[in-house]
């Protein structure tokens, strides 16, 4: 059995002719390290004197610990040893992301589109395994959150076109994210990850620290299985994130970057673009310099 937790995040492209990007990012535990992960976390936060009721999330919220000076001191190589510790603990990960400024597919739609690809890849990383999918609660009154869930039944009942219904065996349950380390991963994974197809320079130096978390293909690919942009049109930006150089859909694929999609000549970054990644950096919290070097 494993245990599942889902967070959201809605960023800024900061990459040329890139819109804003909504995704869900997944961790998944196996029931077996799910307390050996919350203890490993609860060792992290006493090492670094943070207080145990510090939400470490990418962008911390105002007043939060983690934007006080010993707090962002520390941000990052909390953030390092937390995704090490997960990966200690059998953790895998999916992130689905979608670039708003180049699909007709927008708001409560493409909502429900991140969550339907999102879950296909969850059971997908299940493979013959059965799992319970925990979600951070969703902004608004009991009734929202209640209209919400009920959104999520036909993907627990029926499944999709792509997986059958099953291998997640409850209907999708939510919980405030400031009580567990889990859901707090998950918005950290999401979150990077996020901020490294945008562009951001912090979430682009995490990558290698999330990477390993990702969740692979049959054969060993991450672009499309761990990680999955939509529309096809960006496929280019697994190239400069993931540093692949090919990417399979089905039986078929190609070389990247591909000359017939934006970003194939470089990453998008204009000095602008570079400029402002920096200035997105302060808000995602990693604004002091110990956190401003080289991993």
């Amino acid at each position: 059995m494993w245990l599942v937790f889902v967070d959201d995040t809605k960023q800024k492209g900061l990459r040329s002719g890139m819109g804003s990007l909504i995704s869900l990012g997944a961790v998944a535990f196996p029931e077996a390290k799910i307390t050996a992960y919350a203890e490993r976390s609860a060792e992290i936060y006493r090492e670094h004197n943070a207080p145990t009721d510090a939400e470490l999330k990418w962008s911390p919220r105002k007043g939060s610990w983690f934007k006080s000076e010993p707090g962002s001191a520390c941000l990052t190589d909390m953030r390092r040893e937390l995704l090490a510790a997960a990966k200690d603990c059998d953790c895998r990960a999916v992130v689905v992301t979608f670039d708003l400024g180049r699909t007709s597919i927008q708001d409560a739609r493409a909502e429900q589109y991140v969550l339907k690809y999102l879950f296909e890849r969850i059971v997908m990383m299940l493979g013959d395994d059965r799992g319970v999918v925990i979600c951070d609660k969703p902004g608004g009154d009991h009734k929202a959150e209640d209209n919400w869930i009920a959104g999520t039944l036909d993907l627990t009942n029926f499944g999709t076109n792509y997986v059958k219904a099953g291998a997640v065996i409850l209907p999708i349950l939510t919980a405030p994210s400031h009580h567990h380390p889990h859901l707090q991963l998950a918005d950290l994974v999401a979150g990077s990850l996020t901020a490294a197809v945008a562009g951001v320079r912090f979430g682009v130096e995490l990558v290698p620290h999330v990477k390993p978390l990702l969740h692979t293909s049959n054969t060993g690919a991450i672009a499309g299985t761990g990680l999955k942009l939509f529309p096809d049109e960006i496929v280019n930006v697994y190239h400069w994130v993931l540093g692949t150089d090919r990417y399979m859909r089905g039986h078929s694929g190609y070389s990247l970057p591909c000359a017939s999609k934006p970003y194939e000549k470089d990453d998008g970054m204009s000095v602008v673009s570079k400029l402002r990644s920096r200035m997105a950096g302060k808000h995602y919290g990693a604004g002091h310099p110990a956190s401003d070097q080289e991993p």
